[in-house]
């Protein structure tokens, strides 16, 4: 990723005031309604100095961005793949997720229902390690019974993530960039650093988020990404994904024009 980027991502981040990440777990938003927005990266220091006076910035150990790391896992025939692609109500994703530079790994299952609402349940495994063993089992059992012991790793994921939220923790926005996928299957992977995720968890309303005026400002819209599924598409062409084409192109355009624009400015 550019250099100038990304310190004018730091240099903008450090205009907002902080949030202990004790304060943010206060409003967890485990069950929440959520937009997603899919936009050049270039465009992130722009959003977030627009909305600095309205957010506070997690910060843990004085970093305020912080690095991702995701391990999903799926059915053999890919399930849980195909039962989005479907567009299929009460479907599950399962992961383990590393936060930042914490030790801890966890064990997340979301489930969307048919209202459209988002529900996420997870364990902090005991081992630190990205493996299903009895007690992850047991956790599955209760949040995925048809799926217990038929699911391996199929998709690693790693991007750095800004998170904000509003003063009376009803709105939280995650603002993702600098993506890599590796898929287990193939082995291949891909990096697309010029592509940033946006996306804002709400309990209620989002009328009156001042994150979702400043996208619209810019001629942002709400875009449905799954970075399992686009990841899976992105790395295995012959994988069905007639409804994500236009998302996987998009993402192909955004990265390709971000790529070009580095070398312009090198060779200027």
């Amino acid at each position: 990723m550019s250099t100038s980027i990304t310190s004018s991502i730091q240099d903008v981040l450090q205009g907002f005031r902080k949030i202990s990440l004790e304060e943010v777990q206060q409003a967890s938003l485990m069950q929440r309604r959520d937009n997603k927005y899919m936009f050049g990266v270039g465009q992130l220091p722009v959003l977030l100095k627009e909305v600095s006076g309205y957010y506070r910035v997690l910060e843990i150990e004085g970093r305020r961005t912080h690095n991702y790391q995701t391990l999903y896992y799926d059915t053999n025939e890919l399930d849980m793949y195909h039962m989005h692609h479907r567009g299929m109500v009460n479907r599950h994703k399962v992961r383990f997720r590393k936060y930042g530079s914490s030790d801890a790994v966890y064990l997340e299952v979301k489930k969307k229902d048919a209202r459209g609402v988002t529900v996420k349940n997870r364990m902090k495994t005991g081992n630190g390690e990205a493996s299903i063993l009895s007690r992850e089992e047991e956790f599955l059992s209760v949040y995925t019974p048809s799926m217990t012991g038929r699911i391996v790793p199929v998709l690693e994921n790693s991007f750095n993530r800004i998170t904000l939220v509003n003063p009376d923790q009803t709105e939280r926005i995650t603002l993702d960039y600098h993506l890599w996928f590796l898929s287990r299957i193939s082995e291949q992977s891909v990096e697309i650093p010029g592509v940033s995720i946006g996306e804002i968890k709400y309990a209620h309303h989002l009328a009156g988020s001042p994150f979702h005026k400043a996208l619209r400002h810019s001629r942002i819209t709400p875009r449905r990404f799954s970075k399992y599924c686009i990841g899976m598409a992105l790395l295995d062409p012959e994988l069905k994904q007639n409804l994500f084409k236009e998302k996987v192109r998009r993402v192909h355009k955004i990265n390709n024009n971000y790529v070009q624009s580095l070398k312009s400015n090198r060779y200027a």
